[in-house]
This record gives structure tokens, sequence and C-alpha cells, in this order.
């Protein structure tokens, strides 16, 4: 059997099992045998495989089928450009960052974008948001994209503006950050507006942000789970709305200018430490279970 051309070159990876995201699959040899295990390594011609028992084994790929070749050579390039991906500037608590989905500075606004309120440029700096008096509406910019578990990061400069917000939607709203010159909030947004689903904020964290400086923000999500950090401020909950399909997402703007650059977006692996720390964490902002 012909070693696919990928293996040639030597790919060294060495992941933890929940960085790599690898999963239990069924493997099968040229004489048909089938085992049950997880891809651990590429390297060169041999892949790793560890078996649900825990024993891992070193094999040359050209002794597996011709889809198991190609599904590690997939494998392999995936965890590569995971590897080479430019990493958040402030570490992820809940989460680690797997390959990126999205990210532009923000000085330009591409066909992608659609604005219904307010006003929207980009500028050497990033991009501007003001409220409209006329629209009677927060300012609105955001990109049909869906998004699943993630990590969004960006930068905003408040400014004289009375709020701040990264939100995230699918046929509705489904949950927001926001920021004003003295608070840092995450919070489940009302999906429905008829009931019996209800806007559901989480801690909120009081403070005196400097207008005329950037602050960097963090979004983790996480199935039911949301934490978002700026500096050592945190905001975390849960609810079962915040596991679904995220297909919009983007910036909101109440009252004078805000500035926002440097977007972006990871797809969100687990951190297999999170249970422990998320349980201290909890307990140290007193948030409930």
């Amino acid at each position: 059997m012909k070693v696919s051309g990928s293996f040639l070159i030597t790919v060294v990876l060495t992941l933890s099992i929940c960085q790599a995201r690898a999963e239990l699959r069924d493997w099968t040899n040229s004489a048909g045998k089938t085992i049950s295990a997880e891809l651990l390594k590429v390297e060169g011609g041999s892949l790793t495989l560890k078996l649900d028992n825990g024993r891992e084994y070193t094999i040359p790929a050209n002794t597996l089928s011709t889809a198991d070749q190609e599904y590690a050579t997939t494998w392999a390039a995936e965890q590569a450009a995971i590897a080479e991906a430019p990493k958040p500037t402030t570490e992820p608590l809940m989460t680690t960052p797997g390959k990126v989905l999205y990210q532009s500075d923000l000085t330009s606004i591409d066909g992608e974008w659609k604005q219904s309120h307010g006003k929207w440029e980009g500028t050497p700096e990033g991009l501007t948001g003001l409220e409209l008096a006329e629209n009677d509406h927060a300012a609105v910019m955001k990109r049909a994209s869906t998004l699943k578990d993630a990590i969004i990061e960006f930068d905003v400069m408040l400014g004289d503006t009375t709020s701040a917000m990264f939100g995230i939607d699918n046929n509705d709203h489904i949950c927001r950050v926001s920021l004003s010159k003295n608070s840092f909030q995450a919070r489940k947004d009302d999906n429905d507006h008829e009931g019996p689903d209800v806007a559901k904020p989480f801690n909120a964290v009081e403070t005196n942000f400097d207008p005329e400086e950037w602050h960097t923000v963090r979004i983790e999500l996480l199935g039911e789970e949301m934490l978002a950090q700026t500096g050592d401020l945190i905001s975390l909950g849960s609810d079962p709305l915040l596991a679904v399909d995220k297909t919009k997402w983007g910036f909101v703007v109440s009252g004078g200018t805000v500035t926002f650059r440097n977007l972006t977006i990871w797809e969100a692996l687990p951190n297999e430490n999170w249970e422990k720390e998320g349980a201290r964490l909890k307990r140290r902002l007193d948030i409930e279970e």
C-alpha cells in the first residue's frame, strides 16, 4: 500500500489529548484487522495510537487503509495549523484555542459585515461605531458566520460611549458582553421576548475603565458555559441556550463613539483542568453552581 505523500514530511505534534481534540475511532490495517484507538501523533511515516486501555503503539502509516491514511494526513495538517496559528494575547481559562475562524484588525469593513443601525467606519485606529439619535436604536454591525464553541478576543476603547457590546445571535439574541465606564458583564439574552425565556445576567463587576485606553476583552463559549474577561475582571455563567449554534455576531454601541480593533475568533477546545479550576473560580466569584 502506497504511503500518502504528506507522510513523507515529518510532522511532529506532541499535544495533549484535549488540545489535539483526539477521538476514538476504528483503524483498519491492510490485513483487514480493526482496532479502536485515538490518534496521538503523526511523525514521518508513522502514527502513534492510544487504545482504550491506555496502551500506546507506533505503527507504519502504510500498514493502514487508504481512508485511515487520509484521515491521519488531514488530522496532522489541522494540528500543524493550530500550532502555527496566532494565540490569544490573554490566557484563556475555560478553553484552549483551536484553529482561527476569523481575524481582522478592523481598520476596514468588508462586505460581509452588515450595518443595521448607527454610523460605522473603518479607520487606521480601528472600527468606530456611533449611535444615531434618529435611529432610536443602538448602533449595530454584525457578521453572518456560524460559531459553536469559540474564543473571541478584541480590543476596545470606550471613548464617550454609554456602553460597548459584543453580541452573539442565531434567529434571535443569544448572549452578549457589555462594557461601560464603570462596569463589565456577560449575560444570556432573552431569546424569544415573549416568555418564558428571560434575560439572565451573569455576575457584574464594578470598575472604572479609562475611556481613552485600550482594553482587551476575551469571550469563551463552551457548551452551556460562557466566560468573559478583561484584565482581572471576570463574568461567568451558564445556560442551555448557550450550547446552540451561533449564526451571527458583532458589535453594538449605545451612546457616543467607540473604537474596536484586532478581532480574532478561534475554535474553542476544552481545557482538561477547567472542572477543578472552574469550581475554584466560581467560589471566588461567589457564583452558584
